[in-house]
């Protein structure tokens, strides 16, 4: 599989820098295009809170750091440091690796298989894959699969959103005594408006730009909903806002809340930004009556109790790389087969041609016209199978040419 992933993640780089290179969901199809369209291989894009990762069969690291950098409008120079390249066995590692959530922020949270799930979804359904990239991906969600089966890695994962209630709980007091504002519809966000209510706020509203989504939300965790439009007018009513959305600027301003922290009387305000890029500005974390909190900021305080993980993250490791080495070493078995019937048939060819050839030489043919006779013979014989198939079905032309490196 020569499947490569250039990426930046919660390991390599700050949110700051990692805010910069986020696809936009509603235009990640047009994003993709784009790729396939200047480097003619297909792709997939991993883009989530916490990285962004593009796999394809693109060999040179560069290329993709340039073309990366250039869709973002960022120098490259921002990112040589803080990226990372795989290729062959060591991507297929590390996407399975991501896939169980083994490479997340919170070891074992379930939201990324899903993820990686719709990524590679966006590009089926955009023609956008490859011989390549089938394979690789039907293999990654098969044993990121397994490995979550296999072990308790997912077991008792600290949430984001857990993390964030015992921060508040112990600045403000008991949940239930709070207005909660959940900004956003998303995945994200009605995994943290579910977990929220089950310390059940006084008050809970899930803002959206669609009224629709954010009454089916608000009917779940028994809340109120509005429109984001509305946030100014309402913001100042709650002590707690949670906020993730696909925007790409902030939706909550500096003066936004300066207004608002004068209507509370100063009373305090605990914001939590899970967005990239972020929905509030970081300005907030300076005025006297606020707390804000991001994502990195959040798994700091998740990785409580991580002792109790690690033992379970060994475990998948080891099953990983046991899982990967059987499957490496099938392929290779499977694959020697073919290549020994391959080299007999052109062995084969080649006696054939080579007996004819002395035959001419001993009748006292030129030596050099015996040769270029061979050399036609043989290139006709070899170019036989490869013609036919093509002949018989036109889709095996892309095949061949991906065999024999061809260019249009």
């Amino acid at each position: 599989m020569k499947v490569t992933v250039l990426g930046i993640n919660h390991k390599s780089a700050p949110a700051s820098l990692r805010d910069k290179f986020v696809f936009n969901q509603d235009s990640l199809t047009k994003s993709l295009n784009e790729f396939k369209a200047n480097l003619k291989t297909g792709v997939v894009i991993l883009s989530t809170c916490n990285r962004t990762e593009i796999y394809s069969s693109v060999s040179n690291d560069k290329v993709l750091r340039e073309w990366l950098c250039k869709h973002h409008n960022v120098k490259i120079k921002e990112i040589n440091d803080h990226c990372y390249f795989l290729n062959g066995s060591a991507a297929l590692r590390h996407a399975i690796s991501v896939g169980a959530g083994l490479d997340s922020m919170i070891i074992g949270e379930p939201q990324i298989l899903g993820q990686v799930k719709q990524a590679y979804r966006i590009s089926e359904n955009g023609n956008l894959l490859d011989n390549n990239l089938i394979p690789f991906f039907s293999k990654v969600f098969e044993l990121s699969k397994i490995i979550r089966s296999k072990t308790q890695i997912g077991t008792n994962s600290t949430t984001i959103a857990s993390a964030a209630v015992r921060l508040i709980t112990k600045i403000f007091g008991a949940i239930s005594d709070l207005n909660v504002l959940f900004i956003g519809a998303g995945e994200m966000n009605e995994l943290s408006a579910k977990y929220f209510a089950k310390y059940s706020p006084k008050k809970s509203t899930i803002a959206n730009r669609t009224i629709d989504k954010a009454s089916k939300l608000a009917k779940k965790i028994n809340g109120d909903s509005c429109l984001i439009s509305d946030i100014e007018k309402i913001i100042h009513q709650y002590d707690v806002v949670v906020s993730c959305t696909g925007s790409q600027l902030p939706i909550i301003g500096l003066g936004m809340i300066e207004e608002a922290i004068k209507i509370r009387k100063h009373k305090p305000m605990f914001f939590v930004d899970l967005a990239v890029p972020a929905d509030i500005e970081k300005e907030i974390e300076n005025l006297d009556d606020t707390f804000l909190y991001n994502l990195d900021d959040l798994a700091l305080l998740a990785q409580e109790g991580m002792d109790l993980r690690t033992q379970e993250l060994e475990k998948a490791f080891r099953l990983l790389d046991k899982l990967l080495n059987d499957y490496l070493i099938n392929q290779n078995t499977k694959n020697v087969p073919l290549t020994i019937s391959l080299k007999n048939l052109f062995d084969d060819t080649k006696s054939k041609e080579l007996e004819k050839a002395i035959k001419d030489i001993q009748k006292g043919i030129d030596p050099t016209e015996v040769c270029e006779k061979l050399a036609r013979n043989l290139t006709k014989k070899l170019l036989h199978f490869p013609t036919k198939s093509i002949n018989e079905d036109k889709n095996n032309a892309k095949l061949i040419k991906q065999i024999y490196k061809l260019k249009d």
